[in-house]
């Protein structure tokens, strides 16, 4: 999702797109609710032909041209006035549970438009007391999706169940904020190579502080964090040697990935903070490398 803050005084309301929601409401909780709504944004484009004066508007004719875009708002996450410490906390955890969403129930899922009412009740309120901002308008240009991504309650009880941590973590932890960024907004850069140096940046980040070595430490240490010593995790650190082949290649200006190189890239990414945020913690240089070095997975904190 984009970086900027965005202030909605208030309470904050996300429409969200591409996610259907199997009850009517969902509580989060800490007054956090996720409900289905409808709404239908749209934007045309048009062309005028005559100069604005100073401080005023094109003066018509105006003429329609081609192209524009429209977003179903089919749910909306609810966060109230009364959390967080300012309009920008509020904003920082509607990402995070966005975030979220992508990551457990539907990658697909998009935040296109922001508000002050819940979208059902706007058509009653006045116009000069409704803020609706666009958000995430931009394409996918490398669309990830789930065929079961309907947010159930199960599902959702996972993101209940997370979300304040994750929040925590993306405020203590750079290289976790890095990440999360990452996962999130791969999907809208037009650029497959530029995305993948994003993700890779990412996992180098949070595994190897040091940039020596980079290929064989970043595969190694995500190997030991992510499997038990043996044949599995000696198969993932070839694989994920593999991908940061394509990413070095990438980032040379020679690129030779495809589509399942990228898409292995966003789920090993998902995996490691997947893993994070269930262990409540970012592993420090020391927890990997005693990971690595015989400590094994039960004995490294947070484990």
């Amino acid at each position: 999702m984009p970086g900027n803050v965005i202030v909605v005084e208030g309470d904050l309301v996300v429409g969200l797109s591409n996610l259907q929601v199997a009850e009517s409401s969902i509580d989060l909780g800490q007054g956090i609710v996720l409900r289905k709504t409808y709404a239908h944004m749209a934007a045309s484009f048009l062309m005028a032909f005559k100069p604005a004066p100073r401080g005023g508007y094109n003066p018509g004719p105006w003429k329609s041209a081609a192209g524009g875009f429209a977003f179903d708002v089919t749910a909306e996450l609810l966060v109230p006035a009364n959390l967080g410490d300012d309009p920008g906390g509020r904003f920082r955890i509607a990402k995070t549970i966005v975030f979220l969403l992508r990551l457990w129930v539907d990658p697909a899922c998009t935040a296109p438009v922001l508000s002050n009412h819940p979208f059902g009740d706007l058509p009653k309120i006045a116009d000069k007391e409704t803020k609706l901002l666009p958000f995430e308008v931009l394409p996918r240009y490398f669309p990830l999706s789930n065929r079961e991504g309907v947010a159930t309650e199960a599902k959702i009880g996972w993101v209940r169940a997370n979300w304040e941590i994750t929040d925590l973590l993306i405020v203590e932890s750079t290289e976790f904020a890095l990440a999360v960024e990452a996962l999130s907004t791969g999907q809208f850069v037009s650029k497959t190579a530029l995305t993948l140096i994003f993700l890779w940046a990412a996992i180098e980040a949070l595994f190897s502080p040091s940039t020596s070595e980079l290929k064989f430490r970043v595969s190694s240490l995500v190997a030991a964090y992510l499997e038990p010593p043996g044949d599995a995790r000696a198969g993932l650190q070839r694989h994920v040697a593999s991908l940061y082949d394509l990413r070095s290649a990438a980032a040379h200006g020679k690129p030779r990935h495809e589509q399942d190189h990228l898409l292995g890239s966003f789920d090993l990414l998902r995996r490691i903070l997947t893993k994070m945020i269930e262990k409540q913690k970012v592993p420090s240089k020391d927890d990997l490398e005693r990971t690595l070095f015989g400590a094994g997975q039960a004995d490294v904190p947070g484990s």
